[in-house]
């Protein structure tokens, strides 16, 4: 049972929880998601090393939480679904964001889609010097991107079965992977250096050792060489008797020396050492694995508001939508300069407004948006809205209703840039309608025409 404490403390230890003792009772806290799903206990947990103890659980051989402890260390835990229950007004999280200026919610409906990410866990076990320390990494993953954060402070439910998209979670598993090979870059090195600096004093001590050896070769051949002159010259100077004798000690020092001057013992010796140094280098390897021990899908509602307002005789429908999660909208965005709406109002067009780019017609002195003001008179520059801006088809332009006048010939509208005045009736008229009249002034050609008139009927009464 020690045996199963011991392991039980250090287990959560390594998961960075917070351990403390109780007497015979093991405390746990701050324990991640992944072993809460994978156990289906929600920390804290009071764990108690003898069966039957009150307000704890048990741990002990075959149980439970035991065996828990043990799949997530074997990576066999399984896929979960889980999902984060949100319950949202939609007119109320509208109303935090957005001021209503000239206008108030008319209809609200919502609807949703659901929206996924995915959590990893992986467990990093570093193996040295028959030590074994182990680095839990939890990995989210949403959009394609690595976030922050926890499941903390959510409501989470266990999900339903729902359809999850196989290729998106490999593809998140490959983002998270690299990520927890970053989180344990800074344990591997720590560990690395200090192993490095065990081996490069071995491998020193190592080499001094051998190098000693072969300066002991070295040695052992030339006090050879010394004692086989002395040979030598005795056997010069030895009597018949004693020559035989001399020669075989001779030629026993001669076989000898060829064979500690071989390369092969040198060889030999290098050989030994570099074996010795490639074993201390084993020894003193580190060796790192991973495993994934949890895959969690989690899914939550992202909402759809069907969002209608109303101000005055103008409505306009827009679609929002809200994701809980991130606290954020998308959509709202004023459809005269594309900002981010804070202060809505709806234009005499009937868009939706930030309320900055909305500015007064010069004509009927209504507001409208610069989606809606995109003309102005070509003669004075007054910004005029489409129902007011009048089309001049002598020159094609925009002219606001100042300056418009009808031709008083053709009945037509026309600019005033395009009309002159007549000097007798004052009217006026394009150019094209202007004549000669009997004293030689211009005059349009219904003052012409009127002069002809008069001229006839001035006849017919002479006559």
């Amino acid at each position: 049972m020690n045996q199963i404490k011991k392991f039980s403390e250090e287990f959560f230890r390594n998961l960075k929880c917070g351990v403390v003792w109780d007497r015979d009772v093991l405390i746990v806290k701050n324990v991640p998601r992944s072993f809460e799903d994978l156990s289906g206990k929600t920390a804290p947990y009071r764990l108690s090393f003898v069966f039957g103890e009150d307000d704890s659980i048990f741990v002990g051989k075959g149980s439970p939480m035991l065996v828990a402890m043990m799949k997530f260390l074997e990576g066999a835990g399984k896929t979960t679904l889980l999902k984060i229950d949100f319950e949202v007004n939609p007119e109320v999280e509208i109303r935090k964001r957005i001021n209503f200026k000239n206008c108030e919610i008319g209809e609200l409906e919502k609807s949703y889609r659901n929206n996924f990410f995915s959590r990893f866990s992986f467990v990093t076990s570093f193996g040295y010097l028959n030590e074994c320390e182990r680095v839990v990494s939890e990995v989210y993953v949403h959009d394609g991107k690595v976030v922050e954060g926890d499941l903390d402070g959510y409501r989470v439910v266990e999900g339903a079965r729902l359809t999850v998209d196989g290729d998106s979670v490999k593809k998140d598993y490959g983002i998270a992977k690299e990520r927890a090979v970053e989180l344990t870059t800074k344990k591997q090195r720590e560990i690395g250096d200090i192993l490095k600096g065990r081996v490069d004093a071995e491998v020193a001590r190592i080499r001094g050792h051998y190098d000693r050896q072969l300066g002991e070769v070295g040695g052992d051949l030339n006090g050879r060489l010394e004692r086989m002159k002395r040979l030598e010259l005795e056997l010069r100077s030895a009597g018949d008797g004693e020559r035989g004798g001399l020669r075989e000690r001779l030629d026993r020092m001669r076989a000898g020396l060829v064979k500690a001057g071989e390369d092969e013992v040198r060889g030999r010796i290098l050989r030994e050492m570099e074996t010795t140094i490639q074993d201390v280098r084993q020894k003193f390897s580190l060796n790192v694995s991973r495993k994934l021990v949890n895959t969690t899908v989690i899914y939550y509602p992202v909402y759809l508001f069907q969002l209608c307002v109303k101000g005055g005789d103008v409505k306009s429908c827009i679609e929002v939508s809200y994701d809980p999660l991130t606290k954020s909208f998308d959509g709202l965005n004023c459809e005269g300069c594309g900002a981010e709406i804070v202060n809505l109002s709806l234009c005499a067009g009937g868009h939706v407004t930030c309320g900055e780019c909305l500015d007064v017609c010069g004509e009927c002195g209504k507001r409208f948006c610069v989606k809606c003001l995109g003309r102005s008179c070509e003669s004075c520059g007054r910004k005029v809205c489409a129902d007011c801006a009048v089309l001049c088809l002598g020159c094609e332009r925009y002219f606001c209703g100042a300056h418009v006048r009808s031709d008083c010939v053709s009945g037509e509208d026309r600019c005033v840039l395009c009309l002159r005045a007549c000097l007798r009736c004052h009217g006026m008229a394009e150019e094209k309608f202007f004549g000669e009249a009997r004293d030689g002034s211009k005059v349009c050609l219904k003052c012409v025409g009127e002069e002809k008139r008069g001229k006839v009927m001035e006849r017919v009464f002479r006559q």
